[in-house]
């Protein structure tokens, strides 16, 4: 006989089947559920039922995925923590719910089910899905509304988080009082609640005494948000250009500069990060306390061995010296291209299309097909010219509590 842990495993894979006799198989014929979600507590009996309300939600999904996150088992008890993601066919937006069932194992079958189900999530592709080079620019644009949501929860949490993320909106703070340290949007609002939410958005960072900024993605609403945040007291910082490259061979086009060396950062080398954090400074405009959170960041990421693989910043050397960043991020599918900055004295010399050159070639040798960027204005002229193709602009407002306007316009650099 399967012992509790085998039981709760086959309980996952018939799940995940989506099957009446999958999950008949695994249930006593005398099965009980208790569903506790968003609306309330559901009850179920017997099997019949039972493996009918847990089928029902999926019937119109057929992209569901079923992952199995961690078991604990105890005698003939089982917890199960498990994500499901699906397209959600009301809205079309890829949605996650991270849910956990515990499980009562009788003569070898499941007898009753606990199943904790919190209110779903937007998310992106996670793990081994890599966006293919043939995809539509309809289906490429779904994968880009996907990406701010790649963050991964179950990973470890960047220092000093403070986030929260809905179907409506999305808030991750650092408490830091810079405005580039809070970042709030994604917003799903109706044209009658938006004004509300607006003031109470400002009204919590003004308690705070924190500036933040306002993303506003390309299907975010109501759609005239950015008036209705600039009526509001927040002023527009500029404009991020979401731009794609398919097809990531051929990349001799990109000019290199053959005296530049491009390295990955090594964390122990106290020397490389103080560089990366000295250009990232002038290149960003980053003030004293950004600096320490990215520090704070970085050493972080070190301890990470996941972030290993799937987040790389490179360092640029030219002449000897430190000269350019950039960074690849492999998630959702794509490879996510961010956070390049070159000295400002050392513009001209081709350090920027080097790196950027370079992890288009780590990420082809990757298995990626598909490049992505929020461009700010000197990237997306310099990008346009080596077949990035413009998609939607991401607006960026910011409020601080005393407003500063040269402080604001520095947050989108446009030398």
């Amino acid at each position: 006989m399967a012992n509790t842990r085998e039981i709760a495993q086959q309980f996952l894979q018939a799940l995940a089947a989506n099957s009446d006799s999958a999950l008949e198989a695994v249930l006593a014929d005398d099965a009980g559920l208790r569903l506790m979600g968003p609306d309330g507590l559901e009850a179920f009996r017997p099997r019949e039922r039972v493996a009918a309300r847990l089928r029902s939600e999926w019937l119109d999904r057929p992209d569901a995925r079923l992952e199995c996150l961690s078991t604990l088992v105890e005698g003939e008890r089982a917890a199960v923590e498990f994500r499901i993601q699906a397209t959600d066919p009301a809205s079309g937006r890829y949605l996650e719910q991270i849910r956990a069932a515990y499980l009562t194992v009788t003569g070898g079958r499941v007898g009753m089910i606990d199943l904790y189900c919190p209110a779903p999530v937007p998310s992106a592709h996670r793990k081994d899905w890599i966006a293919p080079a043939t995809l539509s620019d309809e289906a490429i644009d779904r994968v880009l509304e996907e990406q701010p949501y790649s963050f991964d929860v179950r990973e470890p949490l960047p220092p000093k988080m403070d986030g929260r993320i809905s179907l409506r909106r999305f808030q991750e703070s650092s408490g830091g009082a810079h405005p580039g340290s809070n970042q709030f949007g994604g917003t799903r609002w109706t044209e009658q609640e938006a004004d509300a939410e607006i003031e109470a958005v400002i009204e919590a960072h003004r308690q705070r005494g924190l500036g933040f900024v306002w993303y506003v993605f390309p299907h975010d609403t109501p759609a005239d948000l950015g008036q209705r945040l600039e009526r509001h007291g927040l002023m527009l910082a500029g404009t991020a250009a979401v731009m794609v490259r398919a097809g990531l061979d051929e990349l001799d086009t990109i000019p290199v500069n053959p005296d530049a060396r491009v390295v990955r950062i090594d964390f122990a080398n106290a020397e490389q990060v103080e560089a990366a954090l000295r250009i990232g400074a002038a290149g960003f405009n980053w003030p004293p306390e950004q600096i320490a959170e990215w520090r704070d960041h970085l050493t972080e990421q070190d301890r990470n061995p996941h972030l290993h693989e799937t987040e790389i910043p490179y360092l640029a050397y030219l002449d000897g010296q430190p000269a350019g960043i950039a960074r690849l991020s492999l998630r959702a599918g794509l490879a996510y291209l961010s956070g390049a900055a070159t000295l400002p004295e050392l513009r001209s010399r081709k350090v920027y299309s080097t790196l950027l050159r370079h992890r288009l070639q780590v990420a082809h040798s990757r298995g990626y097909h598909l490049a992505s960027v929020q461009a700010e204005p000197m990237s997306r002229r310099v990008l346009s010219r080596y077949g990035f193709k413009e998609y939607a602009r991401t607006q960026l407002y910011a409020w601080m509590p005393v407003m500063d306007p040269a402080v604001i316009r520095s947050l989108v650099p446009d030398d």
